[in-house]
This record gives C-alpha cells, sequence and structure tokens, in this order.
C-alpha cells in the first residue's frame, strides 16, 4: 500500500482496466475471446489471464510508466474506512515492533562480553 496514494484515498487503475475502449469492453486482439471458447472449470488450463490481451501490451510499458500510472479515487466508503483501519493496525504493529527491539538492544550489555 502507498502511503501517499492511501492518504489521498487513491488507486492506480489495474492493468486490465487501462486498455478498455470507450464502450467499456475491452480491446480485443487478433484472437477474440467468445463466451463459447472459455472453460467454466476452475482448474482447468484455460482459466488464465495470459491470453488476454492487455497483458502484452501491459509489459511493453515502461516501468516509470508503471510506477506512476493513472489513479482513480476510491468511491467506496466501506473500502476506504478498511484501508484506513489497516494502515492505523500497520502502524501500530510497527511502534511496537520498534519499541520490542529497541527494549532488547538498550537491555544486552555492551562490550566484547559474549
Amino acid at each position: 500500500m502507498c502511503v501517499v496514494l492511501h492518504g489521498m484515498h487513491h488507486r492506480h487503475v489495474r492493468p486490465w482496466e487501462l486498455f478498455e475502449t470507450a464502450d467499456g469492453d475491452v480491446e480485443e486482439g487478433p484472437a477474440k475471446n467468445s463466451l463459447s471458447q472459455r472453460s467454466l472449470d476452475s482448474f482447468g488450463s484455460a482459466n488464465g489471464y495470459e491470453d488476454e490481451p492487455w497483458v502484452v501490451r501491459y509489459a511493453r510499458r515502461n516501468v516509470v510508466r508503471k510506477i506512476f500510472d493513472r489513479e482513480v479515487w476510491i468511491q467506496e466508503p466501506a473500502l476506504r474506512q478498511i484501508q484506513d483501519t489497516i494502515f492505523v493496525q500497520a502502524m501500530l504493529a510497527a511502534v511496537l515492533v520498534a519499541g520490542v527491539l529497541t527494549a532488547v538492544f538498550v537491555v544486552v550489555p555492551g562490550g566484547d562480553l559474549f
């Protein structure tokens, strides 16, 4: 979780959302996937995203463009509240672990005693 994006309640646009057309459909490559070709088997080999048209286009993107990708505002208030709770819990856990480590290193005597 990026602290800056969390503070602004934003998220990066997912790779499959980057290459959507105006009508809401994902752009299809030369091998168009129809509903009859897709597998409904959960454990089947055809149940992957590797053949999706956005995979190749996203792999060709520059690393800097992947890092500084487009952002959208998180609209769901419940999701923002969950993320805030996770963030506060992570900060409290970090303070607790840092305090314990500090106490351990203060208590251990210095010098060549070991």
